[in-house]
């Protein structure tokens, strides 16, 4: 009776609606049963292909979608499908043919559109992805998200002006918050600076509790150094999204920015409060440490506790060696001093390639007066980054130490041309970025 019903009364129909009620196996066998007893049957091969694609069985994915193919070698679907089962099976060349393929059998059918600009998007094909998308959108006025993520495909290809154009046209017809950002990020990448904050503005008008739109708008006064104006609007959005570690850091950038350094330092400690996995509030507070007075003991505990939580992490040593570092003041503690190198020496152990770690030690030691192995750091720091300029000028004291005056002489020379350099590259960024203001009231 059960073979009867296979191979006498069951209809791929019957199997499909098994594959929706959640009986994927016995809707999947039944297929099989099908494919083998008709082998012909077209929606039978293709719908075990695309069962067995969605159960990651890709070989079997293959045979039954190439056997569709044979079967109706114009039906779009199939080489859609086929070219997403050779993604997936890393096999390229293959994927690109039978996407192609698929697309010149597509026409104008919104559903193929849609699909291929989905499967160029996962290939990382951006600008493929947009004008299909982009095609997609016209024909299916219903979707309402769909210019949005032709916008998005388009900003992701690095082509800001159709972005903008479509942006611009979907906004005639709808007043969305989503299109006022994407439009604001196509104006940036444009260099359309000053429509950039009113677009990002709108946008936060428009959704005033989304806070990658607040986010958003930050990031571009920060990447502008609209220092000032970055504070304003990360502090009015406190009220609104007091526990956003995102947001807290970028506050805490600002501040630096701005050369505040005991808000900057607030911001931070803050920001690890909220988020302590994350590594870049614990960066930034290594930064600043120097003008961090009064407020040691606490970011070397913050320190010390990253490390603890993180120890196969170079980060969290450095920067507890760090803070030791800089409690020990002129009269340094021996068992300070002690500490910060072996942490130092477990910083490199774990990342060799980090320069700042070296320069560190060496440093450190230089102080011990153990200038020979000071001087061996401090030539691994240059080593790993020779255009900067701290670790040619600490080398040099140490040479004058060991009585090495030319060589000394040599890294002062360098420490000077690479100073010059790394202020000219500073003045000739700065002279290149516009301040913004937000106009927007």
């Amino acid at each position: 009776m059960f073979l009867a019903t296979f191979l006498g009364l069951a209809s791929v129909e019957e199997a499909m609606r098994l594959y929706a009620g959640g009986k994927q196996g016995e809707a999947r066998r039944m297929l099989e049963a099908i494919a083998q007893a008709e082998p012909a049957n077209f929606e039978a091969h293709f719908r075990l292909g695309l069962i067995a694609l969605n159960a990651q069985d890709l070989s079997a994915a293959a045979a039954s979608l190439n056997r569709a193919s044979q079967l109706r070698p114009t039906h779009a679907q199939v080489w859609l499908a086929i070219a997403q089962t050779q993604r997936k099976m890393r096999n390229k060349s293959q994927a690109a043919e039978a996407a192609a393929k698929a697309e010149s059998l597509a026409a104008n059918d919104p559903v193929m559109l849609h699909g291929l600009a989905l499967f160029h998007s996962e290939t990382g094909n951006w600008a493929k992805a947009a004008g299909l998308e982009s095609r997609y959108a016209t024909l299916a006025p219903g979707d309402r998200d769909a210019a949005a993520r032709a916008v998005s495909f388009y900003l992701q290809a690095g082509q800001p002006k159709p972005a903008i154009e479509l942006a611009g046209k979907a906004l005639a017809k709808e007043k969305r918050a989503d299109l006022h950002n994407l439009l604001g990020k196509a104006y940036e990448a444009d260099g359309q600076f000053e429509n950039t904050i009113v677009e990002l503005q709108k946008a936060i008008q428009l959704a005033p509790r989304e806070e990658s739109y607040v986010f958003d708008l930050a990031y571009v006064l920060l990447v502008h150094q609209n220092f000032d104006v970055a504070i304003q609007l990360l502090e009015s959005a406190r009220k609104i999204f007091a526990r956003s570690a995102q947001l807290e850091l970028a506050l805490g950038i600002a501040n630096y920015g701005q050369r505040k350094f005991a808000e900057a330092v607030d911001a931070f400690l803050r920001t690890a409060e909220l988020a302590p996995k994350i590594e870049q509030p614990y960066v930034f507070l290594g930064r600043i440490i120097s003008h961090a007075e009064g407020r040691l003991e606490e970011i070397t505990e913050k320190f010390a506790s990253f490390a603890r939580a993180n120890p196969r992490n170079y980060l969290g040593h450095f920067l507890h060696a760090k803070g030791l570092i800089a409690q020990m003041g002129p009269s340094p503690s021996v068992e300070l001093a002690d500490q910060a190198e072996r942490l130092l020496k477990k910083s490199i152990l774990l990342n060799p390639t980090f320069w700042e770690s070296e320069f560190e030690l060496g440093t450190l030691l230089e102080g011990k007066k153990n200038f020979t192995v000071a001087a061996q750091h401090l030539e691994r720091a240059i080593q790993l980054s020779p255009k900067t300029p701290a670790p040619h000028y600490r080398l040099a004291r140490v040479y004058d130490r060991l009585g090495k005056a030319e060589a000394a002489q040599a890294e002062r020379v360098l420490h000077e041309k690479l100073t010059m350099e790394e202020r000219t590259a500073i003045e000739t960024h700065a002279a290149g970025l516009k301040r913004l203001e937000l106009v927007v009231k």
